[in-house]
C-alpha cells in the first residue's frame, strides 16, 4: 500500500497600494516581487478588465515547499516582519497572508507553535486556500 504524500504549502504575501510600484520596490529592496501591476497598468482581466488600475500590487513569495522542500516558515515570517515597514513606506498600504496547501486524499496540515507566534506577530490577515495535488 502507498503512503499518501504530505500536504505541501505555499505561502505568499499580497502586497497593494494606491501609490504602490512593484518595480520601484523590487529596484530599491532587492525583493524578488512576482503577479506585479504598477497603478495605471491597463487589466487584462478581473473587475478593472480593459481599465487602468487604481493601485499597484505584487506577491512576495515568502516559501514553496515544492521548489524549497523543508524551507523555514517562521524564518521567512520573520524576514517579512523586519522588511514590511520598507515595503509601507513605498506605497504598500495593504498587506495580506495567503497560504495554498496541496493535498492528496485530505487537506491535513498544521501549524507549529513558532510558525503561529510569528503569524500572530504579523498582525496581518491569513486566508487559506486547499487544492488537491496536481497528478
Amino acid at each position: 500500500m502507498s503512503q499518501p504524500l504530505p500536504a505541501r504549502r505555499f505561502l505568499y504575501c499580497l502586497l497593494q497600494g494606491d501609490t504602490f510600484s512593484p518595480s520601484l520596490a523590487q529596484a530599491r529592496t532587492g525583493l524578488l516581487l512576482v503577479d506585479a501591476n504598477e497603478p495605471g497598468d491597463v487589466a487584462p482581466s478581473g473587475r478593472y478588465e480593459g481599465k487602468a488600475l487604481p493601485y499597484g500590487s505584487a506577491m512576495l513569495v515568502l516559501f514553496d515547499e515544492d521548489l524549497e522542500p523543508g524551507a523555514s516558515a517562521p524564518e521567512a515570517l520573520r524576514a517579512l516582519k523586519a522588511r514590511l515597514p520598507e515595503l509601507r513606506a513605498l506605497g504598500a498600504t495593504g498587506a495580506s497572508l495567503y497560504l495554498v496547501v496541496a493535498y492528496e486524499r485530505q487537506c491535513d496540515f498544521q501549524f507549529s507553535p513558532e510558525e503561529l507566534v510569528e503569524l500572530a506577530a504579523l498582525g496581518l490577515p491569513l486566508a487559506v486556500s486547499c487544492h488537491p495535488a496536481a497528478a
